[in-house]
């Protein structure tokens, strides 16, 4: 490469990357939860419907506030409903339901009038109502905890909020508990959610990058034992994450909890090509060619294996479009996108660099003496020698993983990522353990045979399904028709509780709907039901106890619902945002599986293509088959369910451990075609090849062992498991694969 050449590309270069930088610099993250929600899926189209009929099912702050004297006590509620009464001043508060302003109707032949739950400035009256509130179903675990020792207030914020207002409100009812210090607070919400993953998510990109790069900087000092091999390795890598970063602006993507895990896996599989590509530079100037035959040399062999190990990796990055979540699909188009660029920068800045720099001192070292080759020597003769031994145990650590691999099960729970020990998690727990839990609730019922949901045979219906839905079903803060309609015949009945349920002839039920319509009460239940009358809502709270449990609880009320419940004359779906999230992991494992077949195929039909020879695309595939098994073994045995996050692990690791069996069996290929025998030339590959693949896996699994300090928990999987699985794979190689080369060439020799 000509002098001036070298000096254009890299100028060209250092202007690409100081756009992709000013692109990046404008990058903006993102917490939608939404974008989890599978994409085209006809239950998606109904929440969506279902929501524009009623409201979201998520767009709210639970704000629990207990006091050491009792929560009855005067000067406690009087300061709690100066708070609530400020809560509801604040910008995109729609409304605010809480125990010292909620007022509870009475109804008589002459009118209604309302009384407050909680007479909270007359001490003797206070009495009376923490009596009947202990009596009221209705009241405890909702506005009250089940231990009556803190009260709960709903803040109902606008519907859809956007990013920037939801971080005024957190800000501002974060301000007023500050002001008011309350002895015991508890919160949470969507908006709370929001802020603390995307300030976790924040911290953790620039995290994760400064551990990868100490430890990757660390690792290659050791390797090449001069600045020389840090520096360009560094440059090289850096300019694709830039460049990837920047075109993701450009294209109109945020970083996400996903997409921030993508400069570092770009940083460890990108680092892979440089550290390939100057391996082999150096150990052709010891050979002893000039600098510029050496650089000829290098592109030619090791240029074509890393251009293959780029494709394959981008292979498995992309089946993750397999997956109908978009923060998924987008982490693997641009993770192949970036991986690709890596190869295109590596392939255009080694050369230039490496042709207008010395030759490094490194190269003058005598190859035989280092400490690399006595140790791959060692390991070569092992495997001659024990070749029986690696086969069957293999077989052995292949079954035992096949038993755990049948032991995986597929769950999720909506704050599994966040760790016990995290405010936010601690607030969830309370709520759960005190309340209804803080999972969305949603379910719509609708008419068959009648006109009106109104219809007293469909309300007694309703009835039973609202009874099972508190007693079996374990669901919480229900409002519904049914809900509604059983206080107002409490308020009939002077508040007696003994009255909050459907009266038990259609004559009486009729009478109360006549009072309804007389009072114009009928108006308060227009959130609730269609203007048709013909579909109503089920709202409510659940504990997170994890989408498998959900799915047998739905299973169950199916059963329920077809045996106990009149067909003929109601009908029911289940909607909202926790189940979306549920259907996208029931359909996980399906995905994983088809996407890593297709990566499979893929990749053994490449390899086989570029070696001509199905031989070798067999040979590609099964040392990484294992590894695979191995990790998901260990997972099932562990107990580490498939979900959102732990589902991409396998495709991710495959498309990366599968680059070191293509450079073992490219530099194989290059010395068996130089005349010499089966052993030699398998020697020269497992001497001059072997070191490549140790260091770049250990590069990798540094790399990925730097997000185990992420506090995601499925981030510290991610980083646990694919680093498992690279080191696993990177054994396979050094024992396995020379194995299987022995023996597939001497049986080609026998016939």
């Amino acid at each position: 490469m000509q002098k001036r050449s070298s000096i254009l590309i890299i100028i060209a270069l250092v202007i690409f990357t100081g756009l992709a930088a000013i692109s990046a610099s404008q990058l903006e993250f993102d917490y939608d939860f939404e974008h989890f929600f599978p994409q085209n899926d006809p239950d998606l189209e109904y929440f969506l419907e279902y929501r524009e009929t009623f409201e979201n099912d998520n767009d709210y702050v639970l704000i629990s506030i207990g006091n050491k004297q009792g929560i009855f006590n005067p000067t406690f509620l009087q300061k709690a409903n100066r708070f609530t009464n400020d809560l509801s001043q604040l910008n995109h508060v729609v409304e605010v339901i809480s125990p010292t302003t909620l007022k509870t109707p009475i109804i008589s032949s002459f009118g209604a009038i309302e009384v407050p739950l909680l007479h909270i400035n007359d001490p003797l009256k206070l009495v009376v109502d923490s009596v009947q509130i202990s009596k009221s179903k209705e009241y405890t675990k909702t506005l009250f905890s089940s231990d009556l020792t803190s009260i709960c207030i709903v803040v109902n914020n606008a519907q859809i909020i956007t990013k920037k207002a939801s971080d005024e409100l957190l800000v501002d009812i974060e301000n007023l508990m500050d002001k008011y210090q309350f002895s015991e607070l508890h919160y949470a919400g969507k908006v709370r959610g929001q802020k603390t993953y995307l300030t976790k998510m924040k911290f953790e990109l620039m995290l994760f990058l400064s551990i990868s790069v100490l430890l990757i900087i660390t690792f290659l000092f050791i390797s090449f034992r001069s600045i020389y091999g840090v520096i360009i390795p560094l440059i090289t890598v850096l300019i694709a994450i830039i460049g990837v970063l920047g075109i993701m602006q450009i294209t109109g993507k945020s970083l996400d909890v996903m997409s921030t895990l993508l400069p570092t896996i770009l940083f460890v599989v990108g680092m892979s090509d440089a550290v390939h590509i100057l391996n082999r530079y150096i150990e052709e100037l010891r050979s002893g060619k000039e600098k510029m035959a050496a650089i000829k040399t290098t592109f030619k062999e090791v240029g074509l294996a890393t251009f293959f190990t780029s494709i394959t990796t981008a292979v498995g990055f992309i089946t993750l479009i397999m997956v109908p979540i978009m923060p998924m699909q987008d982490f693997g188009i641009y993770s192949a996108i970036g991986v690709i660029l890596a190869f295109i920068v590596a392939i255009l800045f080694l050369p230039a660099t490496l042709s207008l720099l010395r030759k490094p001192k490194i190269a003058a070292k005598n190859g035989k003496k280092l400490f690399w080759n006595k140790i791959l020597s060692k390991s070569f003769v092992f495997v001659l020698k024990n070749q029986g031994k690696i086969v069957v145990g293999y077989l052995v650590v292949m079954i035992i993983s096949v038993i755990g691999i049948f032991q995986l099960q597929v769950d999720y729970k909506l704050l599994e990522d966040l760790a016990e020990d995290e405010p936010l998690q601690q607030d969830f727990r309370f709520f759960e353990n005190n309340y209804s839990g803080i999972r969305p609730f949603e379910m719509a019922i609708y008419t068959i045979d009648s006109n009106s949901i109104f219809d007293y045979n469909v309300m007694l219906q309703m009835d039973k399904v609202e009874n099972y839905l508190y007693n079996d079903y374990e669901a919480g803060f229900i409002l519904s028709p049914v809900s509604i309609l059983k206080s107002i015949n409490k308020a009939t009945h002077g508040g007696s509780s003994a009255y909050y349920k459907i009266p038990e002839t259609a004559k009486k039920y009729n009478s109360l709907l006549k009072k309804i319509k007389r009072l114009g009460i009928k108006n308060k239940l227009k959130s609730f039901i269609t203007s048709t009358e013909a579909v109503c809502r089920f709202t409510g709270k659940l504990d997170d106890v994890g989408s498998k449990k959900i799915k047998e609880r739905n299973i169950a009320f199916e059963q329920f619902f077809q045996s106990e419940i009149n067909n003929k004359l109601i009908g029911y779906k289940m909607t909202g945002t926790a189940l979306l999230v549920d259907k996208n992991n029931e359909s996980l494992a399906t995905n994983m599986i088809l996407g890593l077949a297709i990566a499979f195929l893929l990749i053994a039909l490449l390899i086989g293509i570029i070696f001509k020879s199905l031989k070798m695309a067999f040979l590609s595939i099964i040392p990484n088959v294992a590894p695979l098994a191995l990790i998901g073994g260990l997972m099932g045995f562990l107990g580490t369910n498939i979900n959102m996050s732990t589902s991409i692990i396998f495709t991710i690791a495959f498309g990366i451990a599968v680059d070191d069996t293509i450079h073992f069996l490219s530099k194989f290929k290059i010395e068996s075609n130089k005349g010499k025998s089966l052993l030699y030339s398998l020697k020269r590959t497992y001497l001059s090849t072997g070191k490549a693949i140790v260091l770049t896996t250990l590069i990798l699994c540094g790399g990925f062992v730097s997000l185990i300090f992420s506090d995601f928990k499925s981030t510290f999987l991610i980083g646990s498991y694919v680093g498992l699985i690279l080191f696993a794979a990177v054994i396979t190689d050094l024992l396995l694969l020379p194995v299987l080369l022995i023996n597939i060439r001497l049986k080609k020799k026998s016939s």
